[in-house]
């Protein structure tokens, strides 16, 4: 029988993998609502419920020759959908946001290790993901943060694929978790159990990953665990792929960063001072008018009432968390820092 899905045709979105089953999901979605979305996880509005295959037969069907996807990997908070939409112009460059997929096989490898099959299904989730929708078109992919404990991986499964690895510093990587309230604590503590078993920080520093570590923990240790995997993929980047980007030097000059970032990854280069300028002013969640001062102001609300905190948390997690963890040797930065 004929499967239901045209694994060729782009418009059959890949929602998820599930490793219980061994099978991907597609959904006929719009690329209008997939460029719109924020987050391509259970929170993206399907109009009906997705289609599972069989893994196997889907590798089968593959299309050639294989895409190669552009990749943007983030260390959360820092600006990443706000890039994405900056670098999305479609038809030509369509930027998927958090595909659920990668999310998923993330926490496969959280469960099981990375071992057989979830290689071959991340390279077939790599391939699906990276289908154009015009014959020189690109797919720019931004995994879930969550996900970073594949940065390794995907790099080995997409041979020919440039990445921006995005982040921001410590202080301001614990502002921007403390500025999301105390909801946020469940929520970074799971980021950091999720990423320290990728890392080698768990034996440094002597820690059961279960533990339930408390925000001011529960930040340092994301942070610190993103930027040993940055540190790993910069050191052994002998294609000389990656570039990084730092926050503050998207800020201070995003028509520039926008263009350095089309130029680097392949993207449309299209009217991007346009694009940065109506992007960078609007709220990347939400489309409300946002913009340097209303970033500020809130930053400094939430300094005023958690400063001695923040200065408290960052020496704290500088001194013991920093002084045996990994970090860049060389960041090889995409523009020069500010």
């Amino acid at each position: 029988m004929a499967s239901p899905v045209d694994v060729a045709d782009p418009g059959w979105f890949l929602f998820d993998y599930r490793p219980e089953h061994d099978r991907f999901a597609f959904a006929r979605v719009p690329l209008e609502r997939l460029t719109r979305s924020a987050f391509l996880d259970q929170r993206l509005a399907l109009d009906e419920a997705p289609v599972a295959l069989d893994a196997g037969s889907v590798l089968a069907d593959l299309p050639t020759p294989l895409a190669s996807p552009a990749l943007l990997f983030h260390t959360a908070f820092c600006g990443s959908t706000l890039l994405a939409r900056a670098l999305d112009a479609p038809p030509d460059a369509v930027s998927l946001k958090e595909p659920l997929a990668l999310h998923s096989l993330g926490r496969a490898a959280l469960r099981t290790g990375w071992s057989e099959p979830l290689p071959a299904r991340l390279r077939a989730a790599l391939t699906l993901l990276a289908r154009p929708w015009t014959p020189d078109g690109r797919v720019l992919l931004k995994p879930a943060n969550q996900a970073n404990g594949l940065l390794p991986h995907i790099l080995a499964a997409a041979p020919d694929a440039r990445a921006i690895l995005l982040y921001s510093d410590l202080r301001e990587f614990i502002v921007s978790c403390l500025k999301k309230g105390p909801e946020a604590e469940t929520r970074v503590r799971w980021m950091a159990q999720a990423l320290l078993p990728f890392t080698t920080l768990p034996a440094r520093l002597g820690l059961d990953v279960r533990t339930p570590f408390n925000l001011v923990e529960s930040c340092a240790l994301a942070w610190y665990a993103q930027i040993e995997l940055y540190a790993d993929a910069l050191a052994n980047d002998r294609s000389d792929r990656l570039r990084s980007l730092d926050l503050d030097t998207m800020l201070a000059a995003p028509a520039d960063v926008v263009d350095a970032c089309a130029a680097w990854l392949g993207l449309s280069g299209q009217d991007v001072a346009a694009r940065a300028a109506r992007v960078f002013g609007r709220n990347s969640k939400t489309d409300a008018p946002y913009d340097p001062l209303k970033r500020a102001a809130e930053r400094d609300e939430v300094l005023r009432e958690y400063g001695p905190l923040v200065d408290s948390a960052v020496g704290w997690a500088q001194a013991t968390v920093g002084a045996v963890a990994v970090q860049p040797a060389d960041w090889k930065p995409l523009l020069p820092t500010r």
